[in-house]
């Protein structure tokens, strides 16, 4: 069961919905972030205020990388160290998620990703290298994040001001693991780098 044809239960305007399998979506009319818990509406929060920034990546419109295609349905801001990041919830032709994030011109497409080790947070250093599923990564990148701002669907619960500390490891053919860390628990996802330049709108195509 999706958000079709149900309303906000903070202000009562009709929640549109483009993804069968969401289960979080903020308002458009009002503050609040909706949860979709046992067929029934509860509010979890507020979406926060996301200033807008010149993007490729626009909710609602197609893209299209190589031959594949990336419809973006939700937008979740985090602040960093060095500034801000977007993450885009996109589904992609196959009509399978994937997460999109977009910092400073950087560009990476991740699909969920199962660990098969049990990881430290103390041993994720900056220049460690971790063995994954057979294969062998390096740290780049290790930060702690905080959401600022949602927009639109997700398929997970999502809250302004959860903060949680991530690594970004990187492996051969331009191959990332991004690990997110919080309440104990990992969270991976996997992926790879993309050039910007190959991403064409739905505009561009016709």
């Amino acid at each position: 069961m999706g958000f079709d044809g149900m309303n906000c239960p903070n202000c009562g305007s009709e929640l549109p919905h483009a993804v069968t399998r969401a289960k979080m979506i903020a308002c458009e009319y009002c503050e609040s972030t909706v949860l979709l818990e046992d067929d029934a509406l509860k509010t979890a929060g507020t979406k926060g205020v996301m200033a807008e920034e010149p993007s490729l990546f626009v909710l609602g419109r197609e893209l299209h990388y190589r031959r594949e295609s990336f419809l973006p349905v939700g937008q979740a801001r985090f602040s960093y160290a060095q500034g801000w990041w977007d993450e885009f919830w996109a589904v992609d032709g196959g009509g399978e998620g994937v997460w999109v994030s977009v910092d400073e011109g950087e560009i990476a497409v991740e699909r969920p990703y199962e660990i098969d080790i049990p990881l430290r947070p103390d041993r994720l250093k900056l220049g460690a290298t971790v063995s994954l599923n057979g294969e062998t990564f390096r740290v780049t990148e290790a930060d702690h994040a905080t959401c600022t701002a949602l927009r639109g669907e997700f398929p997970e619960t999502l809250h302004v001001g959860q903060t949680y500390d991530y690594w970004h490891l990187s492996g051969p053919m331009g191959r990332l693991v991004t690990l997110e860390y919080a309440d104990g628990e990992f969270a991976a996802s996997e992926g790879v780098w993309v050039d910007p330049y190959l991403i064409r709108s739905e505009n561009a195509q016709a």
